[in-house]
């Protein structure tokens, strides 16, 4: 394919998509720090406005350098992303090709949200019913909604499937087969396993806010969302970064959809 154009378009799309991202965990940080400090005994000597939108510099740091890393090692690693292609090669028509992966990615998305919900409930028995009850009340609000899907579906697949994911597998692919013209199946296998431990893991500090953290927590926190990064990390690597974010945001969708439906019954 002749390269073209301009894929610097599609890299400050996905960054204004991640910026819409972050932002939409502004209203909760407003209202979770003061909660975090009191409970540390620390005093809020500046705004808590301020203090919310400097805690959202990490996030997006970590955006930005997932959004870096794809931008350049993607596609040289064998991974693609159908934006990207439609301003690199003017690979057209996009609507038709996200058409195409729609409903694989929105029934492996809610296939994996069913899942966990049920795994979930395997481990409810033995868990605080704090853990619970805060999931359930952080489901209806409008910037909890635009949360679970901008920043859900789209900036942590920026970070951890086009970012972490590519990283992983092009460094084991350099180190142990670079002299394969693609990694293979192993090498993929193995990135996708270690950016979903890590998907898990980047959930710590969320959990611990909830309550104390436990060996049987942290079992339920890799697992759970170690099974959505499986299936999105898989998708990345055969449907594309769009796949993925697509099926990440069915998996929210379907947690939504269920607590709505427990709440009327």
């Amino acid at each position: 394919m002749q390269q073209s154009r301009k894929p610097w378009r599609s890299f400050l799309l996905f960054l204004f998509m991640g910026v819409l991202a972050v932002l939409t965990l502004l209203p909760m940080n407003i209202e979770l720090i003061p909660q975090q400090l009191e409970e540390h005994g620390i005093p809020l000597e500046v705004p808590v406005e301020l203090v919310a939108v400097l805690s959202l510099i990490n996030p997006l740091f970590l955006i930005i350098v997932g959004l870096t890393i794809g931008h350049f090692l993607a596609e040289k690693t064998g991974f693609y992303s159908f934006i990207y292609e439609k301003d690199r090669y003017g690979k057209p028509p996009l609507l038709s090709r996200l058409r195409a992966i729609l409903k694989v990615s929105v029934s492996l998305g809610v296939i994996g949200g069913v899942f966990i919900i049920v795994v979930d409930n395997l481990f409810k028995p033995f868990l605080p019913e704090v853990l619970y009850t805060s999931s359930a009340a952080a489901t209806f609000g409008f910037f909890d909604l635009a949360t679970r899907f901008l920043y859900g579906g789209i900036a942590e697949e920026l970070m951890l499937r086009f970012g972490m994911m590519t990283l992983i597998v092009f460094i084991i692919w350099k180190i142990s087969q670079r002299n394969q013209p693609l990694p293979t199946p192993v090498v993929v296998w193995s990135g996708i396993i270690l950016s979903a431990f890590l998907f898990g893991l980047g959930h710590y500090g969320a959990t611990i806010m909830i309550t104390d953290m436990t060996p049987l927590l942290f079992a339920r926190m890799i697992l759970l969302n170690g099974i959505g990064g499986i299936i999105y990390g898989w998708l990345y690597w055969r449907k594309g970064l769009e796949a993925a974010m697509i099926a990440h945001m069915a998996t929210h969708a379907t947690f939504i959809l269920v607590s709505l439906v427990a709440s009327l019954i």
